[in-house]
């Protein structure tokens, strides 16, 4: 029987574990690359930038259809609780979160060893400013210049600015049966201080720049508010009904000149409207001007 020497036995066990995928040699061993996102708002960014270097997707659905190159791409978990041993395995060269999420996550990716970039999806402006940033990172300027021209150019083309705006309350919905006030230091105030309206919290309301507030009822009374609009955080069958019942039959609300002149609107996730800014924001931009403004124009 020949025999086989102790290199040549050796170079053979490396060459059957290379056959099989190279699973020995690869995870934390290797080194960091790609981007993974917990946003899928931020995968539709991603995409428009057309970067492919991508390896790890939101594994929740959101409103927002993930992009058809990123179909088959491993699932890391949702924007708030990302699954971090996946996450290390994936092993990204940075992970991209929403900013909103920093102070909950930080901890996890700096245990983790995990480089994370906080992208702005609190409103319009800020989401194009953090994209032109993304596309100097990864030399996707001419892309990331497109996307801001085409926002430019649609605000100019379509706001409709006045010297006396209408002043709107903006509530968020839950199905839990209560709701916060919603400042300008948000997706939703952004939105609406574009489309021409001015919002009655502004943002300096909230001092840690949430966005959003638990207000006495009395003190709204007294903003006395133009318009009143309404968007769900979640499941928003139910929390729009919760929110009907309140208004209509609340007393406190019959003291809203907005209530009684029927100027209460309930902004839908069919028409775009959520939590994060995405581009798919003309939408609701084109909502707001084509409906909850209709009669300032």
């Amino acid at each position: 029987m020949k025999k086989i020497s102790g290199c040549a036995l050796f170079c053979a066990v490396i060459t059957a574990m290379l056959s099989l995928g190279g699973c020995a040699l690869s995870g934390n061993g290797s080194e960091p690359y790609g981007i993974a996102t917990t946003s899928m708002a931020i995968c539709q960014i991603l995409d428009r930038l057309d970067i492919d270097e991508v390896v790890g997707i939101p594994s929740a659905a959101e409103d927002i259809e993930l992009p058809e190159r990123y179909k088959d791409i491993q699932t890391i978990g949702n924007a708030m609780t990302p699954d971090m041993e996946i996450l290390s395995r994936v092993n990204p060269e940075i992970v991209i979160v929403p900013r909103t999420l920093e102070a909950g996550l930080s901890a996890q990716f700096d245990n983790a060893g995990i480089d994370a970039m906080y992208f702005d999806l609190s409103g319009v402006e800020g989401m194009y400013d953090d994209i032109d940033a993304l596309g100097e990172k990864y030399g996707k300027e001419a892309e990331a210049a497109a996307l801001r021209e085409e926002y430019e150019t649609y605000v100019e083309e379509n706001s409709a600015a006045s010297d006396d705006p209408d002043t709107v309350l903006i509530l968020m919905a839950y199905p839990g049966r209560f709701y916060l006030i919603v400042t300008a230091d948000s997706y939703i105030g952004n939105l609406i201080e574009l489309a021409g309206g001015e919002c009655v919290y502004g943002k300096e309301y909230v001092s840690d720049g949430s966005g959003v507030a638990a207000v006495n009822p009395e003190h709204m009374v007294r903003t006395d508010p133009d318009k009143i609009v309404v968007f769900a955080h979640y499941d928003e069958e139910n929390a729009f009904a919760y929110m009907r019942e309140e208004i209509e039959t609340g007393e406190i609300w019959q003291n809203f000149r907005a209530v009684r002149e029927g100027e209460v609107y309930y902004l839908s996730s069919d028409d775009g409207f959520g939590m994060s800014a995405n581009l798919g924001w003309f939408e609701s931009f084109d909502y707001l001007t084509d409906v909850v403004f209709a009669e300032a124009q």
